[in-house]
């Protein structure tokens, strides 16, 4: 799916070379000057590509968008739960809870060991945790 959703992401956007292969890519793997590729040519055209993905999603009927979180879901499977780019901004549309809901229902029935944090929603969800257990400690500290 994240190949398929790339390549119509790419087209519709003129997107061509280097920058539509990394939208296949983890924006942790990606070396300097793929970021640089990255920050000039696709970051700033991120909201277009929100708002693509959103009309495919929402245009769509009931079963495309059931077929868009599965083939989402499936590839984050693919990769232990570690997304890509095109992954990543499909989850900012549907709704990052409802891929990670999904993602972990079908790891624990297939067996498959997601990578470290990729359960819990990632590393913002640890930062939450942090940040609120900071407050209750600093609350009761100053009662």
């Amino acid at each position: 799916m994240s190949r398929e959703m790339a390549e119509m992401v790419a087209r519709e956007l003129g997107l061509k070379g280097e920058a539509e292969k990394l939208l296949v890519r983890n924006i942790r793997s990606l070396e300097r000057k793929e970021r640089k590729c990255y920050f000039q040519q696709i970051k700033p055209q991120e909201d277009k590509i929100k708002e693509l993905l959103k009309m495919y999603y929402s245009g769509g009927a009931e079963s495309v968008r059931d077929s868009v979180v599965q083939v989402t879901v499936k590839s984050l499977l693919d990769k232990k739960g570690d997304p890509d780019l095109v992954d990543s901004l499909v989850m900012d549309v549907v709704g990052r809870i409802i891929i990670y809901k999904k993602l972990r229902e079908n790891s624990e029935s297939q067996g498959i060991k997601l990578n470290a944090l990729t359960n819990f929603g990632g590393l913002s969800m640890v930062l939450f945790l942090v940040v609120f257990i900071t407050a209750i400690v600093l609350y009761l500290k100053n009662m």
